[in-house]
């Protein structure tokens, strides 16, 4: 059975279950209730598809909004699995260096497209700020936080391990020998804080 097959199966359980007052109406098909619904009803196979989705905004480098496919417009606030960008949004924080940089080439790259969502099968769903956690996938099949990383607008986010940590830190790498993006001319003072203390000779 093909991915696309899979994910209308999920799409149509999930549906089955909001008419069985199972999931409350409204519940995107990767909102915490359905996601435990899929691992109970249906072969775990199904929730280890993608699903698919279109990015209907982008707040910054390394969050964004989608409408899910097949639940009636649902949104959902995502955070890129693996990548920080330079804040620009942060209710206590000024614009970062690179942030604004940043915001434009994740718009350039996904705004107004179709994407695949692919979450953590042994992490967490969900950050601290209830986003989704996920791997996006863009539409030739480059991954949007594998791209931000090897250009140069955002750093590899080492202080949450995830499956893919150690080729991110390598896409970092090439990047800053290659001073592409922000690794061109950004200083200590500018890096975030927790990159600035789990290595604080990054830029020697």
């Amino acid at each position: 059975m093909g991915k696309k097959t899979l994910v209308k199966l999920a799409c149509t359980v999930v549906l089955v279950l909001v008419g069985l007052g199972i999931v409350p109406g409204g519940w995107g098909v990767i909102s915490n209730v359905v996601l435990e619904e899929l691992n109970k009803t249906v072969p775990a196979e199904i929730c280890d598809a993608p699903i698919y989705a279109d990015v209907v905004r982008v707040v910054d480098g390394d969050t964004i909004e989608v409408e899910v496919y097949g639940v009636g417009g649902d949104k959902e606030m995502l955070r890129l699995i693996g990548v920080d960008t330079p804040e620009t949004v942060h209710p206590s924080l000024p614009v970062q260096f690179y942030g604004p940089e940043a915001t434009q080439f994740t718009k350039n790259l996904c705004l107004n497209s179709a994407v695949a969502l692919h979450v953590q099968k042994d992490g967490p769903l969900r950050g601290k700020y209830g986003r989704l956690l996920v791997y996006v996938e863009l539409s030739e099949g480059r991954f949007l936080n594998e791209e931000i990383i090897k250009r140069g607008f955002g750093y590899s986010y080492t202080k949450y391990p995830h499956a893919k940590t150690d080729y991110y830190n390598q896409l970092q790498s090439e990047a800053q020998k290659g001073r592409r993006g922000l690794w061109g001319s950004v200083k200590f003072e500018d890096l975030p804080g927790w990159l600035r203390e789990s290595d604080p000779d990054i830029l020697k």
